[in-house]
């Protein structure tokens, strides 16, 4: 996002939209929306956008509720070199091109800490408070992984072309985890059972999807 009059964003968050042909997918700091949308003679329309329920700090909660509302009060949409804006009566929300403003990250070399669990369609849940799992891949092949209790890590290979990474050889340390720590680690082994795992990179963010469950990573 590049600008929004007067209106001041809480720090370190940003808004973003992301379109498919049929499907607008929303982020303002905390939840995930998206729904379907049309464009009629210059505004966008948006259906009742369904919300993710991660549970984030109030000032976060309030930034999704007023994005949220924007959205549904159909605003005019122009596209205007990489810019696109969007305006309802005297607020404006100007929008980059994301590879532009935020270009995708390398796989390798970046530290990617889990920052959300993947579930169904769409669905996400938070990060047990206090537990933190990371991943840290290396361009010979090698990953190091952060569990949330349990170190250890083994190889991997990326297929760029069907998007997937398969690990191979991992082992761990045997800590008896328990409370956020093993709740976490729970959710991470759970993905990893796969072993071959969809990927996507998209700026600073990577998820990783084993079938319907997955983990939703940010760089650090």
């Amino acid at each position: 996002m590049r600008g929004l009059d007067e209106i001041h964003l809480v720090e370190g968050t940003h808004i973003s939209v992301t379109f498919t042909a049929d499907h607008i997918g929303l982020r303002a700091g905390c939840n995930s929306m998206g729904g379907s949308y049309a464009v009629d003679g210059g505004t966008l329309v948006t259906d009742a956008l369904a919300m993710t329920e991660m549970g984030c700090d109030q000032a976060r909660h309030e930034q999704d509720d007023w994005v949220s509302t924007f959205f549904g009060q159909r605003p005019a949409i122009a596209l205007t070199g990489n810019d696109l804006v969007l305006t309802v009566e005297d607020t404006s929300i100007t929008l980059l091109d994301r590879e532009i403003a935020d270009p995708d990250l390398p796989l390798a070399g970046t530290t990617w800490m889990v920052d959300s669990l993947l579930s169904g369609e769409g669905g996400a849940s938070s990060v047990p408070v206090g537990a933190v799992s990371t991943f840290r891949f290396s361009d010979d092949g090698r990953v190091d992984i952060d569990t949330g209790c349990n170190i250890g890590g083994g190889n991997y290979e990326v297929d760029e072309e069907a998007g997937t990474i398969r690990f191979s050889d991992l082992v761990f340390t045997l800590r008896a985890c328990t409370g956020a720590g093993g709740e976490l680690e729970g959710a991470v082994s759970q993905v990893l059972a796969a072993q071959e795992l969809e990927f996507t990179v998209e700026a600073r963010s990577l998820r990783l999807m084993a079938g319907p469950i997955g983990l939703g990573l940010r760089a650090r």
